[in-house]
């Protein structure tokens, strides 16, 4: 009964309804979390750019929908910063992609780039897959994780309803991540330079990390392309631990270090993991500095 309520106020009535409501309605996040559907819906940038996004009854989605892509705070510099560098980039990765926003506008602002959106988590994997179907793009997306080894591992994410209903956004391959209500599965492993052989990809251009604490494992899973690519990084780093760790990876003169401050720009530092408030960086090619140039502040 409770599944067959679900459909009805999930994937009939809301998906008809909230589109009209919309037009005479705009929600505070409070209440828009709470009216939520399941089905898709078209976006419209500010600089005119056009898609859909399916939304799974998801949280983040929802919220797009309710408040625009545009005027949603999630994420915002970081978004705009990952679209300039998409404009130019031939071959862009997308590591913990979750359903694939910055995949989708990957191939939004790029429609010639070639995509690769990675997600181990199925229930999220589903959403990446239809948000790829419902544009018509052809983004090449591995339901698997990446790391430093081959093979399997145990994911780890907040409670069951993260495995089916639910997205956290939290999911990882780091057990001590989030351990409250801790459940997991068993998802399959690549090595990032094992990935980059098997698909003869000559060059990645620009490449984006959010694997709740396990970017310091992706990276050093990418082996000596790291060197040889020398990709614009956009990576999520939890702590100076980890940040450390990362820059023992790089040769610090290819590359200029910035904090992804969302309300204001690109902020230069000389240590990756400081920042308690903003938890995206920058970590930019010499190469490829003028395309960030106007949002760089400090």
């Amino acid at each position: 009964m409770k599944k067959f309520i679900r459909i009805i106020w999930l994937e009939i009535f809301g998906k008809l309804a909230f589109p009209i409501l919309k037009m005479f309605y705009s929600p505070q996040v409070p209440i828009s979390r709470k009216l939520r559907f399941i089905g898709k819906f078209p976006l419209k940038t500010s600089d005119g750019k056009r898609f859909y996004l399916f939304n799974n009854a998801f949280l983040l989605e929802t919220n797009i929908f309710w408040l625009g892509i545009d005027e949603y705070s999630w994420e915002k510099m970081t978004r705009n910063i990952w679209m300039e560098l998409c404009k130019s980039s031939d071959i862009i990765f997308d590591i913990g992609a979750n359903s694939g926003i910055f995949s989708v506008l990957a191939k939004t602002y790029n429609p010639k780039s070639k995509v690769f959106s990675f997600e181990p988590q199925p229930n999220i994997f589903y959403v990446l897959k239809k948000n790829n179907n419902v544009n018509g793009f052809d983004i090449h997306c591995e339901n698997i994780a990446l790391a430093d080894r081959e093979g399997s591992m145990p994911f780890y994410n907040s409670g069951e309803a993260a495995f089916t209903t639910e997205n956290t956004t939290a999911g990882s391959l780091n057990k001590e991540w989030r351990t409250e209500r801790q459940n997991s599965i068993m998802v399959a492993v690549k090595e990032l330079k094992r990935y980059v052989e098997e698909n003869q990809i000559k060059n990645i251009d620009l490449i984006k990390i959010d694997v709740e604490t396990f970017e310091y494992e992706v990276l050093l899973g990418y082996g000596k392309y790291l060197q040889e690519h020398k990709p614009a990084l956009i990576l999520e780093i939890q702590d100076r631990i980890i940040g450390k760790n990362i820059e023992s990876l790089l040769q610090p003169s290819a590359y200029t270090f910035y904090n992804i401050d969302e309300e204001r720009g690109l902020i230069r530092t000389n240590e990756l993991g400081t920042s308690t408030k903003n938890h995206n960086y920058l970590l930019c090619p010499q190469s490829k500095r003028s395309l960030v140039s106007k949002f760089i502040i400090a």
